[in-house]
């Protein structure tokens, strides 16, 4: 397994530049890289984040976009909307080639109309995926769709529906163990539910609120089973890239959270 830190901790408190930094101080080698704004894709601002990670020996692992800003549209009926779309597409694929990235996290389409029940036409969907992946694919990168309760991708099954229809072997999963718990399933039912195409894990963990319901938290301060989910990966396989991604406000400290990374390594490597 390759066991790193996204900057997606530090939003929206420290700029991405400066998080590499902060990972650095660390000793953290592998990272992801969480866009966060449409300036970050250009070739500038990725030529500064390079500089930054080869100055502390860091890999960067997985690129993840700001996926509101465009991925849905990569999936309109309106023209005009998906070439638009297509192009910042194409800025962050050439972001992630200039880093040296192995993947790029998708979210894809959200399910914004939450009152009526979600209805997917799969062969729409392979229609429109299968560029992004050859676009991904002729960059070396591999498109790693991510499951997220409030986007297309929120029940395990939906892997093997899509891949059925897709010709292209360069589409691949992430799994978020907190987005599988507010979707409602075990993280394990994922891990079998890639069909063997899992390339990234984002870390994380779940405390049950009764007011709040499922609230993230830093990984062994919540609900999830995380011996359940070790067993898996190991029949599955997986040797994979392990991400820590929580948010800025789970922890009070860098200490904190590197203590907290250290134990998720150990516990997964051990």
């Amino acid at each position: 397994m390759v066991f790193g830190m996204s900057t997606a901790c530090f939003f929206p408190k420290i700029y991405n530049e400066n998080a590499i930094d902060v990972m650095g101080k660390m000793g953290i080698a592998n990272i992801e890289i969480f866009f966060s704004c449409l300036s970050e894709y250009k070739t500038d601002f990725v030529k500064e984040l390079k500089k930054r990670a080869a100055f502390w020996g860091i890999n960067v692992s997985s690129i993840h976009a700001f996926s509101l800003q465009f991925e849905p549209q990569l999936f309109s009926k309106h023209e005009r909307a998906r070439q638009e779309a297509l192009d910042i597409y194409k800025q962050v694929i050439d972001a992630g080639a200039m880093l040296g990235a192995g993947s790029y996290v998708f979210h894809g389409p959200a399910n914004v109309k939450r009152a009526r029940s979600l209805v997917l036409d799969y062969d729409a969907i392979a229609q429109k995926t299968q560029p992004l992946a050859d676009i991904a694919a002729d960059a070396g990168i591999k498109l790693s769709w991510e499951n997220v309760h409030w986007c297309w991708y929120a029940a395990p099954d939906f892997p093997q529906k899509l891949l059925s229809l897709l010709p292209s072997n360069n589409l691949w999963f992430t799994l978020d163990l907190k987005q599988a718990v507010q979707s409602g399933f075990d993280p394990a039912e994922y891990i079998n539910g890639a069909q063997g195409r899992l390339s990234n894990v984002h870390i994380c963990d779940i405390k049950r609120d009764d007011k709040l319901g499922c609230v993230p938290v830093l990984p062994f301060h919540g609900s999830i089973d995380f011996y359940s989910l070790k067993t898996a990966l190991s029949q599955n396989n997986y040797d994979g890239a392990m991400i820590l991604e929580v948010y800025s406000h789970n922890y009070q400290s860098s200490r904190e959270l590197l203590d907290n990374y250290t134990h998720v390594k150990t516990f997964f490597a051990g």
